[in-house]
């Protein structure tokens, strides 16, 4: 069995023997915090950037606490969804069996949750993909799964989904690899296997995008009133945060509201970005669910839409719930008037 560990921490902190990281197109978040240790060591140049469908493992010389960091060139980020999460996921298993060396445990942050994308379906596609990879390509030395986030809200929300969780990891002989293969003492570049071997077909997710202002005073609203209402409704929830985003933020926000079954938009403070993305999301015909704090103005544009209007967390839940049971997931739904 591989355990499962969640640590709230810095990635370059993580006691590890291998660090899985990727490019996409260009370092973001923590695979940059890593890129710019080991390049400020010298251990990779500048210019250093993995194509994609291919990889690097570099031996860390204690830049960070990792001894190895695996590079795996992907998609674009605007593309790297959960599908493409779960298949890097498990083609990094099958990287590091192709190494036949002593890994007892590997280190990796949750890819997608920095950028929008919702983070108890990211971790479950890693997990996915891990789970995959091990089926197919055992590594007999791994003990350890070692999911790191520092985010306090994230990290709480992975605590309470990943108590007792285990990985099957079956025993079997050493996999025979060509020596072209092997890690070399410093990198390793190596084309990736093909991404559909094992790759069950794409599901289909239902999935809710949330527009609001971005500020931590909204955070117990979106977390506690938001992200766990449409996760109990069985919804993907998606939020693009411009704290932690890197990248083009509106490029990200747009194809959120695309790639989304509904949106939510919180009007409170009639923020220019809330009041944006509502916009495009009508242009796209996307239902919209306009809740905001009892007591707030809403503009002239919008003022004669419904809207759920709360005092408290725990009352934006209860009605926002039923919205979305009502509208969302009933046969029959009994009110249409929340589309424009």
């Amino acid at each position: 069995m591989v355990a499962i560990e969640i640590v709230k921490a810095d990635v370059v902190d993580v006691d590890a023997e291998v660090l899985l990281l990727k490019h996409a197109y260009g370092f973001h978040g923590a695979d940059e915090s890593v890129f710019l240790r080991l390049e400020q060591a010298t251990i990779v140049p500048a210019d250093f950037a993995v194509d994609e469908g291919q990889s690097i493992c570099v031996t860390t010389n204690g830049a960070v606490a990792a001894r190895q960091a695996l590079f795996i060139g992907t998609c674009r980020l605007g593309k790297f969804r959960y599908r493409e999460i779960r298949r890097f996921a498990r083609l990094a298993i099958e990287l590091i069996a192709m190494q036949n060396t002593n890994v007892p445990t590997i280190a990796t942050t949750i890819h997608g949750a920095g950028y929008g994308l919702d983070v108890e379906e990211s971790f479950q596609a890693m997990i996915m993909g891990f789970q995959q990879g091990l089926a197919e390509f055992p590594i007999p030395s791994l003990q350890k799964i070692i999911f790191v986030e520092r985010h306090p809200r994230r990290f709480e929300i992975l605590e309470g989904v990943s108590s007792d969780m285990h990985l099957v990891n079956p025993k079997s002989l050493p996999l025979q690899h060509s020596a072209n293969t092997s890690v070399a003492p410093s990198a390793t570049t190596m084309p990736l296997p093909a991404m559909e071997t094992a790759s069950p077909p794409p599901e289909t997710k239902r999935i809710a995008f949330v527009a609001m202002p971005f500020s931590e005073a909204f955070e117990d609203v979106y977390q506690f009133g938001i992200y766990q209402t449409v996760r109990k409704c069985g919804l993907v929830c998606e939020k693009v945060d411009e704290s932690l985003y890197a990248g083009s933020i509106v490029e990200r926000i747009m194809d959120g509201i695309r790639n989304c079954e509904f949106v939510i938009a919180d009007l409170t403070e009639e923020r220019p970005n809330v009041y944006l993305e509502v916009g495009f999301a009508w242009g796209l015909n996307k239902p919209v669910v306009l809740i905001a704090r009892e007591g707030q103005r809403l503009h002239f544009d919008l003022s004669h839409h419904k809207c759920l209007f709360y005092s408290t967390i725990g009352k934006l839940a209860d009605q926002l719930e039923k919205v979305i049971r009502d509208l969302f997931l009933s046969k029959s739904p009994s009110n249409s008037t929340w589309e424009r």
